[in-house]
Formats: C-alpha cells, sequence, structure tokens
C-alpha cells in the first residue's frame, strides 16, 4: 500500500471533485479517502508547517493559500503589499513542494525587508523575483496572471491596484484581498469589497483580520467553483471557514511561541551579560587589589636587598643555594641520629622512607636514571638523584620515570592511588602488580633540542 507523505502529489482539484479518470488507481483510492474529511476541502497541503511565520494576523491564512496554490495551479502570481511577509513565503513553499512551474513576483522594500529578503533569495529566488513597485505592472502582459493579492488595508491599495491589474488578469484569475474584516480598513475600501462582490464569485474568511477570495475569471478550477458556491450562511461554509481558522490559529500560536522563546532566550542573555559585567568589574578590582600589594611587596623586598643584613649573609646564601642537595642529606642525617639517640626508631624508619623508596624503584627496571635527567633537565640543574626526586617529587607532579611507565596514566585509572598520596610506581611496585593493575608507557616527548648521543 502506497505511504501517505508530504510529497504525494493529491491535488486539490483531484480531492475536491474526484477526478479520478486522468488518476492512477492508487490516487483515485488516496483522492476518494482524502475527500471524505471537510466536505471536499481537505487536502495535505493545508496541513504543511510554515518555514517562516510570524505573529501578523495575515499569517493566520498560510493554511488556506496553501490550499489555493494546489487548487489553481497559478502559472504567474503577484503579491502587491508594501513587503513580502509571511504569507508570500507561504506562496513560494506551496510551488516549491508541489513542484508547479509557477512564477511569482512581490514588491520588495530592502529598508523594511532586508532580512526577510535573504531567507527568500536562499530558497525560492529561482521562481521568484522581489521588484520595486513601478517595475512591477508593466512586466505582464494583458490576461497572463492567475493570482493576485492585495491588502486593503494600505491606504488606497484596493482601489488603485484593482484597477490597474483588472486587465492583466487571465480567465483563471483569482483575487485575494486581506484586511476585509479589520477596524483599520477604510471605508472605500470596504465599500469596493461590496461592490466587487456583488460582480463576481467570492468566499470570506473573518479570522487573520479578514480575508476575501473573488472568482475574476469565468474558467475557475472545480475546487474553487465548489467554495463559490457554498452559501454563506450554510452549515458547510461555517464549517469550512472553522476548519481554515484553527488552521491559522496554530500557525498563530506557533509564531507566539516563537516570539516567547526568542524574548526568553534574550532576557537570559541578558542576565548572563550582566552577571559577566559583574565578574569582570569584581575583576578589575581585584586585579587592581593586586597590582597594589605587588608595588608595596617591590618595595619591601627592595629594602630588605638594600639591607646590610642581607649583603653580609650573600656568601651563605649561595652556599647553600650551591649545595642544597647536601645540607637535605645532612639534615636528613642529623635527625636519623637524634631519633636513635633517644630510642625513637619508628621516627627514624620513616625519616629514611624516601631512601627505601628510591632504593626499589632503581631495583624495578623501571627507572631511567639517564633518560629521567635528559627529559627533565631542571633535576640535574639542583642536584639530587633522579630517582630520590621522582620518589619525592616527581610521580606527584606526573613525571614519568622511564619510556616504560606512565604516572599521569597510573594516577588517572586508579584514583585510589592519589588519594592515599603514594607515588604511582611505588604503589605499584608494592602493591599494584600483585593486584594486577595495568601500566601505560611514558608518551613524554623528549626535550627539545636532545641530539643523538
Amino acid at each position: 500500500m502506497l505511504a501517505l507523505t508530504k510529497e504525494t502529489p493529491i491535488g486539490a482539484e483531484s480531492v475536491a471533485l474526484g477526478e479520478a479518470a486522468r488518476a492512477t488507481g492508487i490516487t483515485v483510492e488516496l483522492g476518494s479517502w482524502w475527500s471524505r474529511l471537510g466536505g471536499g476541502f481537505v487536502t495535505p497541503a493545508m496541513f504543511w508547517t510554515p518555514d517562516r511565520s510570524d505573529a501578523a494576523p495575515r499569517s493566520e491564512h498560510v493554511p488556506f493559500l496553501f490550499w489555493l496554490v494546489d487548487a489553481l495551479r497559478p502559472f504567474t502570481l503577484v503579491e502587491l503589499t508594501e513587503a513580502p511577509t509571511a504569507p508570500y513565503l507561504g506562496f513560494c513553499q506551496a510551488v516549491s513542494r508541489l513542484r508547479l512551474p509557477t512564477r511569482c513576483y512581490a514588491i520588495s522594500d530592502g529598508a523594511r525587508g532586508g532580512e526577510l529578503t535573504q531567507f527568500h533569495d536562499a530558497r525560492y529566488a529561482q521562481f521568484s523575483q522581489l521588484m520595486a513597485a513601478a517595475q512591477l505592472l508593466e512586466r505582464f502582459e494583458d490576461g497572463s496572471v492567475d493570482l493576485v493579492s492585495i491588502d486593503a488595508m494600505e491606504s488606497g491599495a484596493l482601489a488603485r491596484d484593482y484597477r490597474a491589474w483588472l486587465p492583466k488578469l487571465s480567465r483563471r484569475a483569482v483575487m485575494l484581498v486581506h484586511g476585509i474584516d479589520d477596524p483599520a480598513t477604510a471605508t472605500e475600501a470596504l465599500e469596493l469589497w461590496h461592490v466587487l462582490t456583488e460582480k463576481y464569485p467570492h468566499f470570506e474568511f473573518v479570522h487573520g483580520a479578514g480575508l476575501g477570495i473573488l472568482g475574476i475569471g469565468d474558467d475557475l478550477p472545480p475546487a474553487l467553483q465548489h467554495l463559490f458556491a457554498l452559501d454563506s450562511t450554510a452549515p458547510r461554509t461555517l464549517e469550512v471557514r472553522e476548519m481554515f481558522a484553527r488552521l491559522g490559529r496554530t500557525i498563530a500560536m506557533q509564531a507566539d511561541l516563537a516570539d516567547v522563546r526568542r524574548r526568553l532566550n534574550a532576557a537570559l542573555d541578558s542576565d548572563q551579560v550582566a552577571k559577566l559585567e559583574s565578574a569582570l568589574s569584581a575583576a578589575k578590582d581585584a586585579l587592581a587589589a593586586a597590582r597594589v600589594d605587588h608595588v608595596k611587596t617591590l618595595k619591601r623586598l627592595r629594602k630588605v636587598e638594600e639591607s646590610a643584613w642581607w649583603r653580609v649573609t650573600k656568601p651563605l646564601r649561595r652556599l647553600v643555594k650551591n649545595h642544597r642537595w647536601a645540607f637535605y642529606n645532612l639534615r636528613q642525617w642529623a635527625l636519623c641520629a637524634y631519633w636513635v639517640a633517644t630510642f625513637r626508631f619508628s621516627r627514624m624508619k620513616k625519616q629514611m622512607k624516601p631512601y627505601r623508596h628510591a632504593k626499589l624503584v632503581l631495583k624495578s627496571g623501571l627507572m631511567h636514571e639517564a633518560w629521567y635527567l635528559r627529559q627533565y633537565p631542571d633535576v640535574a640543574a639542583v642536584g639530587i638523584p633522579p630517582a630520590l626526586h621522582y620518589v619525592l617529587y616527581g610521580g606527584f607532579e606526573g613525571r614519568d620515570p622511564s619510556p616504560m611507565f606512565s604516572s599521569q596514566a597510573y594516577l588517572e585509572a586508579y584514583p585510589d592511588v592519589r588519594s592515599v598520596k603514594t607515588n604511582p610506581l611505588v604503589h605499584y611496585l608494592q602493591k599494584g602488580r600483585y593486584q594486577n593493575r595495568a601500566i601505560t608507557p611514558s608518551t613524554a616527548k623528549p626535550p627539545a633540542g636532545n641530539g643523538k648521543r
């Protein structure tokens, strides 16, 4: 069975009058099924979602415009408003989805419709043109326009455009008049509308500020003849109006919802900007205070450096700097001697733990001292033995003891090691390897400028 999708070609004309003679068997079945809904006026086109909508009342007529393009299949379509809006884009969307050979034209006011014009050109420029009002009328030959849309709310538009464009309309022509139920519409336009309704078949919608449809031509498609044949007070007429009004209100509600979302996002962005500005102001104040403290610290440091005590102790400081590792060892052994003399052997054992760990990693084969010194030149500058430096500092800093072991990977894989503040390689040698914990090769890059040895 053929699935009914948005691309299924069911024309409004075939649906309205069941013209199955020129359709395939499947199309007849689908057309008959759709024609049983809404008194023969329901087509898939009227349920399309507009690519673009706005909060203007005219947007509520977009579902009917979809239906009208499907029913009329115009060859030439003209929009006579000051700037193209959502209804004209609805015309273009219907032409595009139905793949009609229709040419669309509308008046463009670049100062008001710049963003909308870009939207239009990106999608419909291959069959639709936005032109200046002065160029539009002279472009068409008499009897060549099938659909023309006029806004009665614009001053004198209906009388002016009706008389100017009447010779251009074809035998299949339909004229749309927007705003016939809007209080802002001029009395002269409404009087002219009533005169036209006595002369031509017509149909009226009261929602969305009102929309009037005039059957100007004498060779209208059957679907439109069916529409114009409805009695204005008959129940079927009320049903058709209510059907399109409900669809139109759905479009209006979607536009209102999109507008609310835009305003909400703008409010959230505004609130976020205010928070960021407040944080920036606080950061500037903190930076200014830090600069003041920096200046004060520099002044105090300069006073210390210029003092006699600092100059006298300079040789001693240099001695400690050049032999700081020797002083560290001296301090360690002095403390060990003190713990032995006071019979506090547990403290002595704890004092010697870094040396035991350094010996453990050296014996494991996973500590390569020469590689460690080449990889981290700052360790060589300090003068501390590489294994001891790795045990005391390097492992916790993410430094690798050799190309075969990655300290950072081990700490990331086993957070419990980091939590107990244990050197990763020492933990692996004492516990990890017996627990079948995996190790990863080092990813450290060789230092820049490191030549071959």
